[in-house]
């Protein structure tokens, strides 16, 4: 335990560079009062890799923008981006290592840091192989490879890379329907921007969808194109989303129909000859029988009302379509995706301006770490249910609050020796810890993130570095892991590096010259953390994705749980565009803004067409209970005109019982209602297949909205 007895000297040089919070005696030379200064890093407030620069007056971080260089943001951020100063600010982070003598109390009793480091490598060199590493999509790509080296190193399983964002959105499916279709798992780009039509199906694309704040910069430019032309959205999907109120055209579809409408947009291309004998032969080669009445019932309109939808698919120069995210939630995911996906190829703009494109790798073998398939959550989950595994470490992630109730992580911890948090807050998983090992929050670390999905056709690794300094007795996660291994054997050899600085260090300075120039290793790191990353000088020539799948693809329709007669309505889930996926419920900032299309803030709110409503009995107001065949919640009745009679929709994000004073006790979980199975392809669980029922309560409560509130 002896090799354990000291923080690494990462921290000597962070603490030539920085100050504590407290009045300049003698500034340092680049801070002048009154004057500020900016420091280029990477938002981590979801996985997407925007970069960021962080205004600091005398000390202090004090606003977060967009990088204007960066190849994905464009200088553009969204609010959850801008609400990252109250995360470095919020009261209730945890300020030091802590024990917990018995779990769930959330009676922690600080420790110090020497013996935390001490504890956890006797614990590990214990445990051999028999430990869990669970990360989370906006873990550093750093820290996933520093985890990855030392779980191979011990014989370990690799780190299990999810959390509810990823799993909402869709990541994994999306990459085993490209896998399949193009042998590429990779997440794409979609080219927004140069396309002429769009078809998005569920895609929320300027709400919550994979990079929202790159895709509102490139839905600027779809809108206003050379010589006038303006491109035209039409959005399938059952409940209208921030980016359905933009569209052209708002298709009510029916929950689970997106795959039947995709399917049957091919046939009537291919019987039809729609967009010339090109197109209309590729999706003949790819698409086989759909009940074209179905299919058209399922939006709400004529046979031949699709039909014209098919044609103005296929007729257009650039036509795009997009898989959004509640494909991945059925029970058929991928191959929902893959159907959507179909369109794209026989659009024929692979690879081309205003299709879908694949960028070139990164240089130095640096690559993006993939969120893991739900069947690999599963298996972490059996083996901490047998008692194999002694150690947990948990960065960045909330399994806890992530998956359902019925997934048994809470069954599951129970079974593991040793739990580690290394998250800044106490959350639901952090509460069933036995240690807390705090780690830096981004504004105060380093990392890199290796952008996906890339745009432009630029691949870019973004930078992250300490913008301010530690505002407590906080460790990075990454040094007490080379710490300990320093002490196992297996481990040491596999890392050898002093601290994560000098990791990171290494793996830029082996990338070729950028756009910033730099010839010399030294300068491109310099620049590396100026600009706020490295991209190349001029975009490479992007691989044209070939189609490996050429047989006809099918998706069978979604099968529901719980029977209509007893669940009459359709459960329409999403993430909140302020909370994401519960992460942003700790800050005030996006707890107390309101929602853009409902303008709720603070609570859980089920929106019902008013139809239904009047059909119930129920009002702007009232407290309903929602239960399905897997759970049961409470939640406030807020009439929507812009959802089908047959769907209600509950926004994902509240409900935590722990992550702070401002998260804590507030709104329901909409998780409760949804099962825990695995898809026919294990890529993700089944949330977007469940029926519900409504039954009144008696009781009201006031929907805390902006817009008025007195009847017509």
């Amino acid at each position: 335990a002896g090799t354990a007895t000291a923080i690494l000297a990462g921290c000597t040089q962070e603490s030539e560079r920085w100050v504590t919070l407290e009045p300049y005696v003698r500034a340092p030379e680049e801070q002048l009062a009154g004057i500020p200064s900016w420091y280029a890093s990477t938002c981590r407030m979801c996985p997407a890799g925007c970069g960021i620069i962080v205004r600091i007056m005398n000390g202090r971080a004090v606003k977060i923008e967009g990088n204007p260089e960066h190849p994905v943001n464009r200088g553009k951020l969204c609010a959850r981006g801008q609400a990252g100063l109250q995360l470095l600010y919020n009261p209730d982070r945890v300020t030091g290592a802590a024990r917990q003598e018995e779990r769930g109390s959330r009676k922690f009793k600080p420790i110090a840091w020497n013996d935390a480091i001490n504890t956890l490598y006797e614990k590990l060199s214990a445990a051999g192989s028999a430990i869990g590493i669970w990360l989370g999509s906006s873990t550093s790509a750093h820290l996933h490879e520093l985890f990855a080296r030392y779980a191979e190193a011990v014989g370990a399983p690799p780190p299990v890379r999810y959390d509810l964002y990823t799993g909402l959105n869709g990541y994994r499916a999306l990459l085993d329907a490209n896998a399949a279709l193009f042998g590429q798992a990779a997440l794409p780009t979609y080219n927004v921007a140069r396309a002429d039509v769009i078809f998005s199906f569920g895609a929320d694309f300027l709400g919550t969808w994979l990079s929202a704040t790159a895709y509102g910069v490139e839905f600027g430019q779809f809108r206003d194109q050379p010589y006038g032309k303006r491109g035209l959205l039409v959005q399938f999907e059952p409940k209208m989303s921030v980016t359905g109120a933009k569209a052209d055209r708002w298709v009510p579809i029916r929950p689970g129909a997106e795959a039947l409408v995709a399917q049957a947009l091919l046939r009537l291309i291919a019987d039809e000859g729609y967009g010339g004998s090109e197109r209309a032969e590729r999706a003949a080669r790819l698409v086989g029988d759909v009940d074209l009445d179905e299919a058209a019932a399922a939006c709400e309109m004529t046979r031949e009302e699709l039909a014209g939808l098919a044609r103005l698919f296929a007729e257009a120069r650039h036509p795009l379509a997009l898989p959004g995210a509640a494909l991945a939630g059925t029970g058929n995911g991928p191959l929902a995706v893959t159907v959507v996906q179909l369109l794209n190829v026989v659009a024929g703009t692979l690879g081309l301006p205003g299709g879908v494109q694949f960028p070139p790798e990164v240089p130095a073998g640096l690559t993006a770490p993939q969120p893991s398939s739900y069947a690999e959550v599963q298996a972490l989950l059996e083996r901490m249910k047998a008692g194999q595994v002694r150690v947990l470490l948990v960065h960045g992630a909330n399994p806890v609050y992530d998956l359902p109730p019925e997934a048994g992580v809470v069954e599951a911890l129970e079974k593991v020796d040793t739990i580690v948090s290394f998250n800044s807050l106490v959350d639901e998983t952090a509460a069933l810890a036995d240690y807390l090992l705090p780690d830096r929050v981004y504004l105060e670390g380093w990392g890199y993130e290796v952008v996906q999905p890339a745009f432009g056709g630029v691949p870019a690794v973004s930078s992250q570095q300490p913008v301010v300094g530690p505002f407590h007795d906080v460790r990075p996660t990454g040094d007490v892991l080379l710490t300990v291994a320093r002490g196992i054997p297996a481990a040491a050899a596999a890392l050898p590096w002093t601290d994560e600085v000098a990791f990171i260090k290494e793996q830029i300075t082996a990338l070729p010259k950028g756009a910033q120039g730099g010839e010399d290793a030294e300068v491109r790191w310099a620049r590396f953390l100026q600009h706020g990353g490295w991209w190349p000088e001029t975009p490479p020539e992007s691989p044209s994705p070939e189609l490996v799948a050429q047989t006809p693809v099918s998706a069978p329709l979604t099968v529901f749980d719980g029977d209509d007669a007893e669940y009459p309505f359709y459960l329409h889930l999403y993430p909140s565009v302020l909370l994401g996926d519960g992460r942003g419920a700790s800050l005030p900032w996006l707890q107390s803004a309101p929602d853009p299309l409902t303008t709720v803030a603070w609570q859980t709110w089920v929106e019902i067409n008013p139809v239904t409503a009047e059909a119930l009995g129920v009002k702007n107001g009232d407290v309903v209970r929602v239960e399905s065949p897997h759970g049961a919640i409470e939640a406030i009745v807020y009439e929507f005109p812009a959802i089908r009679p047959d769907t209600i929709a509950i926004p994902v994000g509240q409900g935590h019982s722990d992550s702070g004073r401002y998260a804590r006790d507030r709104g329901a979980h909409a998780l409760q209602l949804v099962g825990a199975a695995a898809d026919e392809a294990g890529a993700s669980f089944t949330w977007a297949n469940v029926r519900v029922k409504i039954s009144r309560t008696e009781r009201q409560k006031a929907l805390a909205r902006l817009e008025s509130t007195i009847d017509p």
